[in-house]
């Protein structure tokens, strides 16, 4: 260390560690280091033994330290569970795709749990599942002011950023640049475009139906979202901070998802967003458990909340998703990413 180690006390001309010093050997304590060694390694660093006795002693008999292993000692304990509630779900070798259950199953086996669950049998119930195509959007809502993301693949982190890529157009004219766009991230209609609350395009809706005893219809303007675009468009990895169903009406999207205790995905939190990429090979991404499921036209995957998820169209895509449950669905205050 490139600071003095020793200051000499201003009463008594006795030697004290300065306060970095101080700071590092409460750290080491904390960390369970044995007292010959922390001796050792003062003394390496030129410390008189009297000084190092001295902090010692007072380190050991700090209230701020004893209060730092108690609360050490509960992350501890909380990092045992979730390890625990790892271990139990890396048995489990796939997303379920069933048949969609009854509310009070539904609650019992994947609500409560938090367990994403996959259900094939709701969407092509649908009007949309047979109706909803670029053409079809052009000739029944071509006219419809809408909100577009344009302008993301020049940009390294789009969805952090998207207030910034917002721009006002019309439907009809959103299908003619996804039909000559290709392969592409560029432009997407997202959840944060909120066009389902627009008028125009209110006759959407009708070609959707929610789950009965699942969903408050009267919110699913304002709690739902769409999102439209072709292939190639991705949603970085992140979390949500309430339960989500999520409909794949057109195209395929491919999913990464992984659990909300993943120590590796705690640690590179950023808001509800990760710095992590499933799509860039890392240490901390090969060492964590999830799940890698292709999402099929037709079919409605349950996101609960908390979990980690990374999407990426495999087509042309239209997908819409809501989190009006009858269920108390409000975890704002789910963000271990945020600034402590």
């Amino acid at each position: 260390m490139s600071f003095r180690a020793v200051k000499m006390s201003a009463r008594r001309g006795r030697p004290r560690l300065t306060p970095a010093y101080r700071a590092w050997l409460a750290e080491n304590l904390l960390r369970g280091a044995e007292a010959p060694a922390l001796r050792a390694a003062l003394a390496e660093r030129g410390v008189q033994e009297a000084a190092i006795a001295g902090a010692l002693a007072r380190a050991r008999q700090s209230p701020e330290l004893a209060g730092a292993r108690a609360a050490a000692a509960g992350l501890r304990r909380e990092a045992l569970v979730n390890r625990l509630r790892g271990a139990l779900r890396a048995t489990s070798p796939a997303i379920e795709r069933i048949g969609l259950p009854s509310p009070g199953e539904f609650v019992a086996r994947y609500w409560s749990t938090g367990t994403p669950v996959i259900f094939t049998d709701v969407v092509p119930r649908w009007p949309a599942f047979s109706r909803w195509s670029p053409a079809d959007f052009k000739k029944r809502f071509g006219a419809a002011e809408i909100e577009m993301s344009i302008g993301r693949a020049g940009d390294d982190d789009p969805d952090v950023r998207f207030k910034q890529h917002l721009r006002r157009t019309t439907l009809g004219d959103y299908v003619e640049r996804v039909l000559a766009a290709g392969e592409t991230n560029d432009l997407y209609l997202i959840a944060n475009n909120r066009n389902l609350v627009r008028p125009g395009l209110a006759g959407l809706l009708d070609d959707v139906a929610l789950p009965a005893g699942y969903f408050d219809a009267s919110r699913s303007a304002s709690c739902g979202a769409l999102w439209f675009g072709p292939a190639g468009t991705v949603t970085s990895l992140h979390h949500d901070t309430s339960n989500i169903l999520f409909f794949q009406v057109v195209g395929r999207k491919r999913f990464r998802l992984y659990p909300p205790e993943q120590p590796q995905l705690l640690a590179a939190a950023r808001g509800v967003y990760s710095t992590l990429d499933p799509e860039r090979p890392s240490p901390e991404l090969a060492q964590a458990f999830g799940f890698d499921e292709v999402l099929l036209p037709g079919e409605a995957l349950f996101l609960p909340v908390g979990w980690w998820h990374h999407v990426r169209a495999l087509d042309l895509s239209i997908s819409v998703a809501f989190n009006n449950f009858v269920w108390p669905n409000d975890f704002e205050w789910y963000k271990p990413g945020a600034p402590s």
